[in-house]
């Protein structure tokens, strides 16, 4: 389970340096950022809890 969180996790700092670079090199504003982090939380958080359910899913047929 640690290491499903944690690949989540690294995926997710990967894609949000890139939107900040992409922010820092165009001329996005604040609330743009804000919208972007929303929605890769939001992401973040599905992936999570569907691989969870998958993993008790496979603990249980065990």
């Amino acid at each position: 389970m640690n290491n499903i969180i944690q690949q989540h996790l690294i995926n997710f700092t990967t894609k949000l340096i890139k939107n900040v670079e992409e922010m820092l090199s165009k001329e996005w504003d604040f609330t743009k950022l804000v919208e972007v982090v929303k929605e890769s939380t939001d992401e973040l958080g599905r992936n999570i809890i569907k691989d969870f359910l998958e993993e008790l899913d496979k603990a249980i047929k065990e």
